[in-house]
């Protein structure tokens, strides 16, 4: 695996997995927790009624009605998935409290429910739920300017959107060098062995086509002046811009589609120079997105546009 910029996971499949992990621990509750009638295991899951809960027998319609948005690890998941996979940009102190916490659940939470079968968080699996919370712990740790850590291979695959194997053979062939683990890995799963520097593993994931730029980065760093340029070249059309400064962040039409959530035709029909509506909020998704500031993209995609429509 290894597609420009794909989110491997979408929203309502981690969400499936936060309710899975859930009903894991309402099983420990309900075996191993107070004896007192179900009252605990009830006011965990958010069930009326009284009387003990097998949470086995849950039905479908049950389970589904449970409101997973009152758990804190809901909210967390959520801020760890906008920023694994940088849907949009968010506070940094927001995150560093979210990442805290995501620690704790990766190495606190269930591995199994009640019955020894594996919840999400298992670590003899690799469930999405674990994989999501692992690649939003592994982001913030390289690239947050107060930590920056050195990566295993797992947390590079995650990063790249990579299998191990292929991350394993990428560093060979491109002569990096890795350093055995000192102490225990946080991971059983395979690949958490040896770590290869931070400015290292910088460096090999700039050139990963999967691996998702960071949005904050962009405003730490500044404007590009150069694609700015491109933008501003009288000898390029504002198609002919945009599309070489997408060749240059590695993108095509599929991937901008997929990171800044534009409507593909518009974007199409926009990058072949056919008329479409000046959509204000869609062109400061795709400048975030190209890296460019927003009042200069805007601003030529706007000219681009009425100069269409006045021939």
């Amino acid at each position: 695996m290894n597609k420009t910029g794909e989110i491997p996971y979408s929203w309502d499949q981690i969400e499936e997995q936060i309710r899975d992990a859930i009903l894991c621990q309402a099983s420990i509750l309900a075996a191993f927790g107070p004896d007192d009638d179900g009252r605990t295991v009830r006011d965990y899951l958010g069930l009326d009624g009284d009387g003990f809960v097998d949470v086995q027998d849950l039905t479908r319609e049950e389970i589904a009605a449970i409101d997973i948005t009152r758990h804190e690890i809901h909210y967390h998941a959520r801020v760890a998935y906008d920023y694994a996979y940088q849907c949009r940009p968010q506070d940094r102190f927001a995150v560093l409290s979210t990442w805290h916490e995501v620690d704790g659940l990766l190495q606190g939470f269930p591995e199994t429910d009640a019955d020894a079968q594996p919840s999400p968080f298992c670590t003899l699996n690799d469930f999405p739920l674990r994989r999501m919370l692992e690649t939003f712990f592994a982001r913030f740790a390289l690239l947050d300017k107060d930590w920056q850590w050195d990566m295993d291979i797992r947390q590079l695959s995650l990063l790249a959107n990579m299998t191990v194997p292929a991350v394993r053979t990428s560093l060979s062939k491109e002569g990096f060098k890795l350093q055995k683990r000192r102490g225990h890995a946080r991971s059983r799963l395979e690949g958490t062995g040896f770590t290869l520097a931070n400015a290292d593993a910088r460096l090999w994931l700039s050139r990963r086509r999967g691996f998702i730029p960071q949005l904050e980065e962009a405003a730490e760093d500044g404007p590009d002046l150069a694609s700015v340029g491109m933008l501003h070249d009288p000898d390029l059309s504002f198609p002919e811009a945009v599309a070489r400064i997408m060749e240059l962040r590695g993108l095509d039409a599929s991937a901008a589609v997929a990171k800044a959530g534009l409507d593909a035709g518009w974007l199409d029909d926009l990058l072949h120079g056919r008329r479409v509506a000046p959509d204000i909020d869609a062109l400061r998704a795709l400048a975030r997105t190209l890296r460019l500031p927003e009042p200069d993209l805007a601003a030529a995609a706007v000219k681009h546009i009425l100069a269409l429509e006045t021939g």
